[in-house]
């Protein structure tokens, strides 16, 4: 009789980062407006990646649309990713109008995800930390804006300022 050899735990992996997008302005009956949200969130996240990997690091995209509500489904959405992918850090990547404000928020925040360092435990719960790095903008919430707006030369922008910070060894959790 053979044994077969036991399944590998992911190792936590500093250099490896999800960069997580999710659209905000959900609403119902909307689908051309809710399509549009999910297009700017898609393409600012791509671009925000893109320009990480062109820096050297190592990352995978995960964008949820903004008809995705569940928040705690979301939260294990993303931690069952950073599982699989063995990632100790979130980038978080937004764009959302924010009506009471009227303000057009683009926002880069890095996340800590913590019970990630070794090898896991089957069932050992993963959760998210406080922000590391935030880099934000805030536009006015008009359509003239939002029709100039592009959205991948934003990200290429927030993330090229924000590389030195995002690179490994640049933020580490506590």
């Amino acid at each position: 009789m053979s044994a077969v050899p036991a399944q590998p735990q992911p190792q936590a992996n500093s250099s490896c980062l999800i960069v997580f997008g999710h659209g905000r302005n959900f609403e119902p009956g909307q689908d051309d407006q809710n399509e549009a949200w999910d297009r700017l969130n898609l393409q600012f996240n791509q671009q925000v990646l893109l320009s990480l990997e062109l820096a050297g690091r190592r990352g995978f995209s995960m964008v949820l649309k903004s008809a995705a509500t569940d928040l705690p489904r979301n939260l294990g959405l993303l931690l069952a990713e950073a599982a699989v992918r063995g990632c100790s850090q979130v980038l978080e990547t937004t764009l959302f109008g924010d009506e009471q404000t009227q303000t057009l928020k683009a926002r880069l925040r890095l996340y800590p995800v913590l019970g990630a360092k070794g090898p896991r435990v089957a069932g050992a719960d993963l959760r998210i930390g406080e922000p590391l790095y935030t880099n934000e903008r805030d536009f006015e919430f008009t359509r003239r804006v939002l029709e100039r707006l592009n959205p991948a030369a934003l990200g290429q922008a927030m993330a090229d300022e924000s590389i030195s910070q995002l690179m490994p060894g640049g933020i580490v959790a506590p």
